[in-house]
C-alpha cells in the first residue's frame, strides 16, 4: 500500500487571509463562480469571507437580484452581519442562510432592525453564539416580520432565551422553530412548549 505521509491536500486560498486589492480580486473572482446565471442565488457557504469580505460584496451591484443568499460558515461575525443588515443591494433576499459565522448578540440586535431585509422569510442561524442575551433581543425587537423558518440550534440559549422567544409577539407568520442543542433543561422547554407564540407551531423542536 503506498505511503500517504507526505500527501498535501489541497486548500484554496481563503478570502479572509487577505486584504486590499488581493482580496478585491478574490472576491470578485468568488462570486463570478458562485452566483446563478440569473442573478437570483449566491452561495458562499464555507467560503470564509470575514467582514472584509462582506464589505466587498455588499458594494457589488451583481447581487442586486439575489433572493436565495448562503453565508454558512464565513466567519462574518457582528461588524458582518450590521453590514449585511445595512446593505440595500440584499433587499430581494428571502432565504437566509448564516450559520457558523460567530454571531453574537450585537450582530442579531442589528439583524433584526434591518431595513432592508424585510422579505426574508427563511432565517438559518445555527451554530452561532447568540446565548440568552441574543435570543431575548430577537424576541423583543425582531422587525422581520415575514420569518416563517427559524433555525437557532446550537447557540448556547438557554431557559431565559427560550421562553423569551416562546411568548414574542413579534413572529406573526413563524410556522417552524429549532432550537435543539441548547442549554435549556427539560423543565424549560416543558414551559416553553406553552408560550403562545410557540403553541401554533407547526414544527417545533427543542
Amino acid at each position: 500500500m503506498p505511503s500517504i505521509t507526505h500527501f498535501d491536500i489541497y486548500k484554496p486560498a481563503e478570502p479572509c487571509s487577505f486584504t486590499g486589492e488581493k482580496l478585491q480580486e478574490i472576491m470578485e473572482k468568488v462570486i463570478s463562480e458562485t452566483l446563478t446565471p440569473d442573478g437570483k442565488e449566491l452561495n458562499l457557504k464555507g467560503y470564509c469571507i470575514g467582514p472584509n469580505g462582506m464589505t466587498i460584496i455588499s458594494r457589488d451591484e451583481r447581487v442586486s437580484k439575489v433572493r436565495r443568499l448562503n453565508l454558512g460558515g464565513n466567519r462574518i461575525g457582528d461588524a458582518g452581519v450590521k453590514l449585511l443588515a445595512e446593505t440595500e443591494l440584499f433587499s430581494k433576499v428571502n432565504w437566509l442562510e448564516l450559520g457558523g459565522n460567530d454571531i453574537g448578540p450585537e450582530g442579531i440586535r442589528s439583524l433584526v432592525n434591518s431595513k432592508s431585509l424585510q422579505k426574508v422569510k427563511s432565517l438559518n442561524l445555527y451554530r452561532n453564539c447568540i446565548k440568552d442575551e441574543g435570543a431575548i433581543i430577537l424576541a423583543q425587537e425582531n422587525q422581520l416580520k415575514k420569518v416563517e423558518d427559524l433555525d437557532l440550534a446550537q447557540n448556547e440559549i438557554g431557559n431565559d432565551g427560550i421562553l423569551a422567544l416562546s411568548r414574542s409577539k413579534n413572529f406573526p407568520e413563524l410556522a417552524s422553530i429549532a432550537l435543539d442543542n441548547n442549554f435549556s433543561s427539560a423543565e424549560g422547554q416543558e414551559e416553553a412548549r406553552t408560550g403562545p407564540n410557540f403553541k401554533k407551531l407547526q414544527s417545533l423542536n427543542l
